[in-house]
């Protein structure tokens, strides 16, 4: 019994040690079967990561793979953000550059419109300078006014109105004009003139001023007397009138008809022979006349135009008389000749530097040559047609003459009355 019993405990260990050793060799082989299984596990995650990078929705849960899908994922993402940054950059730089050019380019070109829009002839055209000729003529008028009265000498009053014209910045027209009682035009003081305003006399003042040839023509009548309150108040209603009435498309001959009936319903008479003209520049008188009677051929006006209405109305008969040997203004004929008399030669080298486009008056000549020979040359000049005379105009002995005027500028339907003030 002890044998047998020793042979089957001998046995059954030897049994135990070989399953021992299967169960060791099994789990071995598992471990082995393990290890194998997982580099597959991995090449096919591997596999699997590499296929979805292009997609880049899933993402593997392991942590190597994580680790190799984001290696090879900043790597490969790495090199197309500096490919997109380079070419984005590129364009947005030429976009910023072309921008910029398109502004400055913009900005530029108003920038010369606005210094062509400046167009200095606009600013300075015909209305500006007959304007500014007109501002002069009537600060001019207040200073006059100031000067005429009893005992004041025509020359002082000339010469005085004449240096106010140039002081601001003006040049004359036509040399100031001091009319008294029956003389209706065109006296202006001659050199050494002793004449003097006296009581009971009714004096007209006639004033040109021109900026650049564009003439301010106006004139104001002031009474010393008793009894001239309607003589003044029928040339001056009549020139009202006449401003009232004109503008472009309107007849020269509707304004005779308006000017003489307010004149005949003061119980006065209008001047045949004057009346108002035509203003262009360096041309006093111009081709169409504005009349102060009935009766004359109608010539219909235009848009920029300028015109000085003037209007006169008489106690006497209408009809003036000239008084060739009273004349003290001038104007230049512009057709010379060969002239022998050397005062004469002087005399009109002097016109033509000074006074080449208006009248002019013998003082002015006077003071570059002496009087005597001032006006044996203007005599001279007169005699062979080189000058132009404007001999003084006046209605009959003892008669009264009135003379109110205003130059106007037509402008659309209507017009602006340059020599106005408040206008």
């Amino acid at each position: 019994m002890s044998k047998q019993k020793k042979q089957t405990k001998a046995s059954s260990t030897k049994k135990k040690l070989a399953q021992k050793k299967t169960s060791t060799t099994k789990t071995t082989a598992k471990k082995t079967t393990a290890k194998k299984s997982t580099p597959t596990k991995k090449k096919s995650v591997a596999k699997k990561s590499t296929t979805k990078k292009p997609t880049g929705k899933k993402k593997p849960t392991s942590k190597p793979t994580t680790k190799k899908t984001t290696t090879k994922k900043t790597t490969t993402a790495k090199k197309p953000t500096t490919k997109k940054t380079t070419t984005t950059k590129k364009p947005i730089a030429k976009k910023k550059s072309t921008t910029v050019k398109k502004k400055t380019t913009t900005t530029k070109k108003p920038t010369t419109t606005k210094k062509v829009v400046k167009k200095t002839p606009e600013v300075e055209g015909p209305l500006e300078f007959y304007l500014k000729a007109g501002e002069i003529a009537i600060a001019v008028k207040k200073l006059l006014r100031s000067k005429v009265k009893v005992g004041a000498s025509v020359l002082e009053i000339c010469e005085a109105g004449e240096a106010k014209i140039k002081a601001l910045g003006g040049l004359w027209a036509f040399p100031l004009n001091i009319s008294i009682n029956n003389v209706a035009a065109h006296y202006s003081a001659q050199p050494e003139d002793d004449l003097l305003i006296r009581k009971g006399d009714i004096v007209k003042v006639d004033c040109g001023v021109h900026i650049n040839g564009y003439v301010a023509d106006t004139a104001f009548t002031v009474s010393f007397g008793t009894g001239h309150k309607d003589l003044i108040k029928a040339s001056e209603e009549a020139t009202k009138a006449a401003i009232d009435l004109i503008r472009p498309g309107i007849t020269t001959d509707r304004l005779g008809n308006d000017i003489e009936d307010i004149i005949r319903s003061y119980d006065f008479r209008p001047i045949r022979e004057l009346g108002g003209h035509q203003l262009d520049q360096n041309l006093l008188h111009g081709p169409i006349m504005i009349p102060n009677v009935k009766g004359t051929k109608g010539i219909k006006l235009e848009e920029n135009q300028a015109y000085a209405l003037e209007t006169f109305a008489t106690s006497g008969t209408g009809r003036l008389l000239r008084t060739e040997t009273k004349c003290y203004i001038f104007q230049l004929n512009p057709i010379p000749i060969p002239l022998r008399l050397e005062s004469a030669k002087r005399a009109r080298k002097v016109i033509l530097t000074n006074y080449s486009n208006f009248p002019f008056t013998t003082r002015w000549i006077a003071k570059e040559l002496s009087t005597p020979t001032a006006k044996i040359a203007l005599r001279y000049l007169a005699d062979k047609a080189q000058i132009k005379r404007y001999p003084v105009l006046s209605d009959v002995k003892d008669s009264l003459v009135s003379q109110s005027e205003h130059t106007v500028f037509l402008t659309g339907n209507s017009r602006i009355v340059t020599t106005r003030a408040n206008e």
